[in-house]
């Protein structure tokens, strides 16, 4: 085994449970969890990228996940490599602006999920509005948290675009069962802004699972791992 293997899938059952099972879900599923992910409005980037890396390293059946349902555009869904466990769904909406996207999630993915017999929902873009919990939502950019970096863009639409962020995701935020952020320093900026959150927060970097998921591909799993 190679040095710092051990410690890599220590973080990355770390991970796996602040997104999946760090919540209340004492209740036993015969046929095993359902866990659905809005990534409709993952369009490039890290947040892509986090989302291809999760999915990557991901072991459901450890933790008694039957099946994960991504709902996303035609572009990301064809990122993500094919498993038997995954089921990835691309609304019409999806493939459209940003208010064709936000609408569906605010009227649609609600009932969409539990049409799939989710019983988590994972919102990795940090903005959600929809009925259906419990729920898990991510922290992947600071840029609408900082009040020096938002008077860098002035009167722009960029600046605009920052501010309706920084006031969806607080209010996601503050209404999610779970928070994930990337590093320490995002949670306490996150956290001056919103004040304490009511539910659960946990810490994932994209570093840690990228630095997984390359160990895995090179390093045999064994029984005692």
């Amino acid at each position: 085994m190679q040095e710092g293997f051990g410690a890599s899938l220590s973080d990355l059952r770390q991970s796996e449970n602040c997104i999946w099972l760090h919540l209340d879900m004492d209740k036993k599923h015969s046929e095993g969890l359902v866990v659905g992910i809005d990534a409709t409005n993952l369009r490039r980037g890290g947040g892509v990228t986090h989302l291809i890396e999760i999915l990557g390293a991901a072991e459901p059946k450890k933790h008694s996940i039957a099946k994960i349902v991504v709902w996303g555009g035609a572009q990301t869904l064809a990122k993500l490599k094919d498993q038997d466990w995954l089921e990835k769904i691309n609304p019409t909406a999806s493939n459209r602006g940003l208010f064709s996207r936000t609408w569906w999630q605010r009227f649609s993915l609600s009932r969409a999920a539990l049409a799939a017999g989710c019983n988590v929902l994972f919102v990795p873009g940090g903005s959600y509005a929809g009925s259906f919990r419990p729920i898990v939502t991510m922290s992947q950019t600071l840029l609408p948290f900082e009040w020096q970096e938002l008077r860098r863009y002035g009167g722009t639409f960029t600046s605009l675009k920052l501010l309706l962020l920084r006031f969806t995701q607080s209010r996601s935020f503050r209404g999610a069962d779970g928070v994930i952020f990337l590093t320490e320093y995002a949670r306490q900026n996150v956290l001056n802004v919103t004040g304490k959150l009511s539910g659960k927060t946990a810490i994932v970097s994209r570093r840690m699972i990228a630095k997984f998921s390359q160990l895995e591909a090179k390093t045999p799993i064994s029984a005692s791992a």
